[in-house]
């Protein structure tokens, strides 16, 4: 892993090197002079971040209701196991029929 991040600097470095051209960036009232190549890296370092964060909050989202579905599980589980054998030779009897 450590080989690979080596070579995604390397690679980030030489696009920042070569993308030296003096660009100003402007957002709302806020206006920045940097170079096109970090202007690039800091737009695709600020959407890692949105999408890192928008998808942790959806596997919190969908572990919740994970959660709840098993729970739900259990409970059908126990509810069945407490009716016992009249319920289950009642369904077997009237799919039988």
């Amino acid at each position: 892993m450590l080989i690979i991040g080596a070579i995604l600097l390397l690679v980030v470095t030489v696009f920042v090197i070569e993308n030296r051209f003096p660009i100003t960036v402007e957002f709302l009232a806020w206006r920045y002079d940097t170079t096109l190549g970090l202007a690039l890296v800091a737009a695709t370092v600020v959407g890692a971040v949105i999408m890192y964060i928008t998808g942790t909050l959806k596997q919190r989202e969908l572990r919740q209701q994970a959660r709840t579905a098993e729970t739900r599980v259990r409970e059908l589980e126990r509810e069945r196991r407490e009716q016992g054998p009249k319920h289950e030779e009642a369904a077997a009897a009237s799919e039988g029929q």
